[in-house]
């Protein structure tokens, strides 16, 4: 094996190590990433965008405006998972939240008929799906 070959080993598993780490000690599944998506397009999509980037249809009259969810890893050095979840659960009390970004996981305990095991996977979901949309 070449150098170059064991160096490129040696990165991906960094890199997979890394995310694994971000998610909490294990990397998302496709299925979790989809779950997500259809969650998040539900109900994130219509201020963060499709794609994540802040930039959905009347996103620029917002104050703040919504955030852009892809750059959360350039932002912060990693993807900041128990942020996102924080966030989510509406028990991060960082400034920047607006009354605006509700506490979602009531609306996921809502749409789970009050089981709190479905809304608790609803949020890990969107975590998942918001780890997958970071910039590379």
């Amino acid at each position: 094996m070449r150098v170059q070959d064991v160096m490129i080993v040696i990165v991906t598993i960094g890199c997979s190590a890394a995310l694994a780490t971000s998610q909490g000690g294990t990397t998302p599944t496709r299925g979790a990433i989809e779950r997500g998506r259809a969650v998040y397009e539900q109900n994130c999509a219509t201020c963060h965008g499709k794609r994540g980037k802040g930039d959905a249809p009347g996103a620029s009259t917002m104050k703040p405006p919504p955030t852009d969810l892809t750059m959360l890893t350039r932002r912060h050095g990693a993807f900041p998972a128990e942020r996102v979840e924080a966030t989510l659960r509406g028990t991060d009390q960082t400034k920047a939240h607006t009354p605006g970004m509700m506490a979602w996981k009531a609306l996921f305990l809502a749409d789970a008929n009050g089981n709190e095991t479905t809304a608790d996977a609803h949020v890990k979901d969107v975590i998942a799906f918001i780890a997958s949309l970071q910039a590379k």
